[in-house]
């Protein structure tokens, strides 16, 4: 899913099995991709900058949950070669394919406490599939990566004030303002640009960098 300021949304769809069709459609077919190779590589860039310029370091470990088929996993790893990846999706096809040479493991954004994963990822991930809980999903969805974040977290969040293309849930749109409850309610704190960092890392950030209050 890709996003622009604008007035509204696009179109509204059901979700789709993830199954291969569904990842050569959205991915792969010029027709329908969200972003190209190119877009992709500079929103990574960016990403592991920002983290790392909040860090004051380089970035060792990545937490991507609703991975996917783990297109974020090789240009990671071309930028931090020894980086530790670890992707989580429900796709059973993105596992089968790409489990075991890309990092990738099956679960959820509601099953993280079940997977024994490291408490604390330099770089947490979340692109492309908050858009698709509900609101309960939603707040145990945050308070669970919350739980495994060392460092930056981005997170994606679209409201019914932006103009979407992809792969949209049918629903009904939530405002900026009750993501921003929600997201606080959940112990994070804005930096702008979808990025986060948790209540309790406050102080490591100007003034200025902070989101709204």
């Amino acid at each position: 899913m890709n996003g622009r300021s604008g007035p509204g949304q696009t179109r509204r769809r059901r979700p789709e099995t993830f199954d291969q069709a569904y990842f050569d459609k959205w991915y792969r077919d010029p027709r329908h991709r969200v972003r190209t190779t190119a877009e992709r590589a500079r929103q990574v860039r960016f990403v592991v900058a920002a983290a790392e310029q909040f860090l004051e370091r380089p970035i060792t470990s990545v937490l991507d949950v609703g991975a996917g088929e783990g297109h974020w996993e090789p240009v990671l790893r071309a930028l931090r070669p020894r980086i530790r990846y670890v992707g989580v999706d429900p796709s059973e096809h993105a596992v089968r394919r790409y489990g075991a040479r890309r990092g990738i493991r099956l679960g959820s954004i509601e099953t993280l406490d079940t997977l024994t994963l490291p408490a604390d990822f330099d770089l947490v991930l979340c692109v492309g599939m908050l858009y698709y809980l509900t609101s309960r999903q939603f707040r145990r969805g945050v308070r669970a990566l919350h739980a495994h974040c060392g460092g930056l977290a981005y997170l994606e969040l679209f409201t019914a004030d932006d103009v979407l293309d992809g792969d949209l849930p049918m629903g009904t749109a939530r405002s900026g303002a009750w993501y921003r409850r929600e997201m606080a309610r959940g112990g994070w704190v804005a930096l702008g640009m979808h990025c986060w960092i948790r209540a309790a890392d406050r102080g490591s950030a100007a003034a200025m960098e902070l989101g709204q209050r």
